[in-house]
């Protein structure tokens, strides 16, 4: 303990506290030419450095404190030579043992030296004070007589911040004094600080498992690794040292044989039945056997003896001595012991089912038991060395049953050994299963009802981050979510009519209903940011702001971006607009929306909509009451480019800021200038709703994303919403001086890739394939033209031009105007004939398709796949109409490994949208 207390204090005791034993240091520097000690029983902690702080003198020569009568004898001849180098004009100083000082006359030649004992004559108060400056805390009030057992007060509260009495310490009952150590019976009575530090000094660093252990697995701990340690000089004056030193010199193969013997009896209790030939791995003569008997009576000390044939009795006494017993044993031999005993406790594991609740429990008691011993090998060797011997694979399952049975009978007192590692994750994922039961059976009970799917969708997101941070989950919780997410998504399904028409749930065709007040509306359409996506953006904390208002929005059937954005800007369902992809169809034409020709007649789009001028346009857009449609029709604001780079996002954001502040000064001209002259109604509607489109996550969700994990995409889309949002503030607040309200929504959820697979893992039978759709409708043909076949021209597209319902010709007029005049002047009919084919034709995104069908009852025929939807819309549209859809609830066509997410489906997170909405000041 001396050399503990030296380490932990070398660089940071001040010494100085000394020099307030003004008094000492007179007594010592008063005494010239004689030899001075100072008597102890313990030893003193840098003694010589104490004495000099104290003295502080040239004329004092101090010395090291001697620990032996050689030592003492060449100290006093050191001092002896001093005073006769210093014609006596000096003094010597130092600590000594006063079994040693008191026959300092039996040493040769000092019968003319003045050897005289230091008395310590300071105040009580200067003591006080000196320790208070030493150790930063008031002593205890009694009063310290000794300057020894003063100074080891001192640097002990110095290094534990706690006061150690010196009659709760003792030193070796040998001559040497060097060292000094607590005995086992008082370590309950010195300060924690104290103790903890002479534990550790020891080998016994985790003293929350040794205060766990009862009071002989404790002293087995202690009694070796005091020998360890020091050796026998302290271990003499424990108890169980006898015990400890009769073990250590057991023949190995008889060592073997009481460790098997004891983890035997252990593991197995009233169903133990071995005898000791069983399992000896020697043969037991009759020499070998009383060699044994010897050995056993040695230990024990008791007279008793070794039943060869019932050894239990012996097991049990052997097994009070657990510790030492195992004190050196190597990591084989102790794996093997723990595979012996694992054979019956896996057997135990298997039946406690069928047993009775106090068999049971008196089974975990058992295993309690032997994982208390084990505690004392994991003191004494190091946990990993029992950890090792446990492996997760072969021993996770056993102790989780152990557990489950304590948790039953409520003894969460039993099977706590935290210094196991396969025991704690058994006890958490017990814990964490027994959760997810309560979870599950409130999943279980709750009412699938579109009133409680937001209460739902938090549950399912919640369990998606769990899940996604690696922590064991539930087979159980994880079959009744899934199974009733598939609830929730046929009942959005069954109620979609309803959901459109009724005023009770927000549809994309509400998100921009006309307004009545003078406010101004910035609407900002996030593709492919859903409601799932908003409620994970806020399990993983990746989102600040606080919105004032947060609303789930029913995207279409399907949910998909052609149809959603035509639904916003015409306030009407995709199935009375008849959009179903970006090539929709109409009588027997095939309309491109993202890449028409600047000419195309649109002139058939005049139905009149909800939201008709109620959206801000530019002067020269139509006035057929369409104002949006989609991208090239109805002239849709576009962030940026459709190709975006991971790290090009702030440019995105920059690009997108700069389209609201060229938007906001348009209509800012429009309403002040006379540069233009819109109509009364498209004036009207520059005071409301401004709209801006971002696509840019929808290409980052498929694209960009190929290498990224699950979290590092919310975590990107959470950063870029949170500035997008504080820029859109600032720059409305500069520009309009009305009260502005900014709505983040979206067109549609997206089904994660991580959901899909969950999903598709606990229902294989919901994967989607094409042929599901194709063979199960009729689909029309049309005209392909492939540019990229034709030398007669740069272009390298192709284009679906008319339906082919009949065997005419190829429409080469059409595709001759399709050519630059240059083109088209040497190119005969032939050579564009070559270029057009006529292939297999279906409206399709990237998980529906729609077509007609010739069968009556088509909704039968198709009701068939798993996890497939028909739909069948109804209404006049502005396109022609399918007879029919289908829509993969869950699965993609062509999907890549890479993506991050999916969408145009009816599943939950992709017909699940959003609106936040911020107030403005």
């Amino acid at each position: 303990m001396k050399t503990e207390l030296e380490q932990n204090l070398e660089d940071s005791f001040d010494f100085t506290s000394f020099e307030r034993l003004t008094a000492t240091s007179e007594a010592i520097t008063s005494k010239k030419g004689k030899l001075l000690y100072v008597p102890t029983d313990i030893p003193v902690p840098f003694d010589k450095r104490v004495l000099n702080a104290i003295v502080d003198s040239d004329e004092v020569r101090v010395l090291p404190m001697p620990v032996d009568e050689w030592e003492f004898r060449e100290t006093v001849y050191t001092g002896i030579e001093y005073l006769v180098e210093q014609d006596g004009e000096a003094t010597v100083v130092f600590f000594c043992p006063r079994s040693l000082v008191d026959n300092y006359l039996d040493i040769p030649g000092t019968e003319f030296v003045n050897f005289e004992r230091v008395e310590l004559e300071d105040p009580t108060r200067t003591i006080h004070d000196a320790f208070e400056r030493g150790a930063g805390a008031e002593p205890r009030p009694s009063t310290i007589d000794d300057l020894a057992e003063y100074t080891l007060r001192v640097f002990t509260a110095a290094a534990t911040g706690t006061e150690l009495a010196p009659t709760q310490i003792q030193t070796s009952t040998d001559e040497q004094l060097d060292d000094f150590y607590i005995p086992y019976d008082n370590l309950t009575a010195v300060p924690t600080p104290i103790r903890e530090f002479f534990l550790n000094g020891i080998g016994i660093p985790n003293t929350d498992l040794f205060d766990r252990l009862d009071t002989t697995a404790q002293q087995n701990v202690y009694i070796t690794q005091l020998l360890a340690a020091y050796g026998d000089r302290f271990a003499k004056n424990e108890p169980k040292y006898g015990v400890a030193a009769e073990i250590q010199q057991l023949d190995p193969d008889i060592q073997h044989l009481f460790r098997r013997l004891v983890v035997k009896w252990l593991a197995q209790r009233r169903l133990f039945t071995a005898t000791l030939p069983e399992l000896a791995d020697m043969e037991l003569d009759r020499p070998t056997i009383d060699t044994i008997q010897d050995a056993y009576q040695r230990i024990t000390e008791d007279g008793s003896t070794l039943n060869i044939q019932e050894p239990a009795v012996a097991a049990e006494t052997l097994s009070k001595h657990f510790g030492i017993l195992f004190d050196n044993i190597d990591e084989t031999d102790f794996a093997d012991l723990v595979n012996t005993a694992r054979d019956q406790l896996s057997s135990d594991s298997q039946q406690i089912e069928d047993y009775s609740s106090d068999q049971a429990v008196q089974t975990v008691d058992k295993v309690d038991t032997l994982l208390d011993h084990l505690a004392e090998v994991a003191l004494i060797k190091h946990p990993r060395f029992v950890n090792a011997a446990f492996p997760e694979e072969r021993w996770s399952s056993i102790l989780q049953q152990f557990v489950r049975v304590a948790f039953d009978n409520d003894r969460d007192d039993l099977l706590t050994s935290r210094y196991l590692t396969v025991l704690n994750q058994a006890r958490k994922q017990e814990r964490r299963e027994r959760e997810f039961e309560d979870q599950a059976e409130t999943i279980r009970e709750l009412d699938v009802n579109l009133a409680t799917l937001p209460t739902f969708l938090e549950q399912w997101t919640s369990y998606l981050v769990d899940t996604r941070e690696d922590n064991d989950v539930s087979p159980l919780l994880r079959q009744e979510l899934i199974d009733k997410y598939d609830e929730f998504c046929s009942e959005v399904v069954t109620q979609y009519r309803d959901i459109v028409t009724d005023d009770d749930w927000l549809h994309l065709s509400d998100l921009l209903s006309p307004q009545h007040d003078d406010s101004v509306t910035i609407t900002v359409i996030i593709d492919s940011f859903g409601y799932t996506d908003y409620l994970l953006l806020n399990q993983f904390g990746f989102f600040d702001p606080e919105p004032d208002e947060i609303d789930l929005v029913f995207s279409n059937i399907p949910s998909y971006t052609p149809s959603a954005i035509s639904t916003i800007f015409t306030g009407l369902p995709a199935e009375e607009t008849g959009i179903y992809s970006w090539e929709p169809r109409h009588d027997n034409r095939i309309y491109n929306l993202k890449h028409r020709n600047p000419d195309t007649d649109y002139g058939f789009i005049d139905q009149q909509t909800e939201n008709s001028f109620h959206l801000i346009q530019r002067p020269q857009l139509n006035e057929s009451g369409i104002t949006r449609v989609a991208d090239e029709i109805a002239d849709i604001r576009l962030s940026s480019d459709t190709t975006i780079e991971t790290d090009h996002l702030d440019a995105v954001r920059e690009g997108f800021v700069d389209e609201l502040e060229a938007t906001l000064d348009e209509r800012r001209r429009v309403l002040e200038g006379d540069e233009f002259d819109p109509s009364p109604e498209a004036r009207e509607a520059q005071k409301s709703n401004i709209v801006l489109y971002l696509e840019d996550f929808d290409q980052y969700l498929h694209e960009t994303l190929a290498f990224a994990e699950f979290e590092n995409y919310y975590r990107t889309l959470g950063t870029f919403l949170t500035d997008l949002l504080a820029d859109i503030q600032d720059t409305v607040d500069t520009a309009i001086d009305e009260t502005a309200e900014i709505n983040i929504t979206s067109d549609h959820g997206k089904l994660t890739r991580y959901e899909m697979e969950m999903i598709l893992d606990e229902h294989p039978e919901y994967e989607f394939t094409q042929q599901m759709l194709t063979d199960s409708i009729t689909l029309d043909q049309a005209y392909e033209v492939n540019f990229r076949n034709a030398e007669f021209t740069n272009r390298s597209d192709n284009h679906y031009l008319t339906v082919a319902t009949d065997d005419t010709d190829p429409p080469v007029d059409q595709v001759r105007d399709m050519l630059t005049e240059e083109d088209a002047a040497d190119v005969s009919d032939e050579e564009l004939r070559a270029i057009i084919d006529k292939v297999d034709y279906l409206q399709s995104g990237s998980k529906f398709a729609f077509g007609s069908t010739n069968n009556e009852d088509p909704v039968t025929d198709l009701n068939q796949f798993d996890s497939i939807d028909s739909y069948q819309p109804r209404g006049d549209g502005i396109f022609t109409l399918p007879d029919v859809g289908l829509v993969s609830r869950y699965d993609i066509k062509n999907r890549s490994g890479h993506d991050h997410g999916y969408h145009g489906g009816t599943s939950l997170s992709e017909m699940a949208a959003l609106r936040l909405t911020f107030q403005g000041a």
